[in-house]
């Protein structure tokens, strides 16, 4: 009888563990990091995705002397995984694209509620603007 009550409690803590989609953070009460934030325009054609991914913060900085980097804070709105590809182009100071390959389109899966960054490097120091692109599974 024993076995039999500590198996099903080890079941049912299983199943609950396997059903958990949320994620629970932690983190520093009084920030001690300065990022540098980055005004954006957003455009959604795919509402679909909108309502489940949100844009939290866009970041910046400067890498191996030259190169700009790029981080964006996602939230998943839901309480479900949610997977998508996402994919950051880059721009020159005359508007034009750049065609040097940048890794093509990435997949990430968030689960539910969980925030994450996803970042990127320029791949040439013509680079000073950046268009990311989101996209559903």
């Amino acid at each position: 009888m024993k076995l039999l009550l500590a198996t099903s409690a080890a079941a049912l803590a299983l199943l609950g563990s396997g059903c958990a989609t949320s994620v629970n953070t932690v983190s520093r009460s009084e920030p001690q990091a300065t990022p540098s934030y980055v005004a954006d325009q957003r455009v959604i054609t795919d509402s679909s995705l909108g309502r489940k991914v949100a844009i939290v913060s866009v970041n910046e900085a400067k890498v191996s002397g030259d190169l700009l980097k790029i981080q964006v804070t996602l939230e998943n709105r839901s309480t479900k995984p949610q997977a998508f590809t996402y994919k950051f182009d880059w721009i020159a100071t005359d508007g034009m694209e750049l065609s040097a390959p940048t890794g093509g389109w990435k997949q990430i899966q968030l689960e539910g509620r969980e925030t994450r960054a996803v970042a990127a490097v320029a791949t040439s120091p013509k680079a000073v603007d950046f268009r990311l692109k989101l996209r559903e599974n």
